[in-house]
């Protein structure tokens, strides 16, 4: 997973899933890479107001967010 450009540093994911989120310099930025399945990576994704947060299959490379 990773947090793209787009971010604006609302925090919706920090207070989403915060084990996997943290803002640095007022930015959104994940904490790993590379992740387990979790669903708060899921919602924090799917919650993001910029679509900022990418999350793929390790297998695939298929893309597990939905798209804008």
């Amino acid at each position: 997973m990773r947090v793209t450009e787009k971010c604006g540093g609302c925090g919706m994911c920090v207070m989403t899933a915060p084990l996997y989120f943290q803002l640095v310099d007022g930015y959104s930025q994940a904490r790993h890479s590379e992740v387990e399945p979790d669903d708060a990576v899921l919602a924090a994704a799917e919650l993001c107001p910029m679509s900022a947060i990418e999350v793929v299959d390790a297998d695939t490379g298929a893309e597990v967010t939905p798209t804008p």
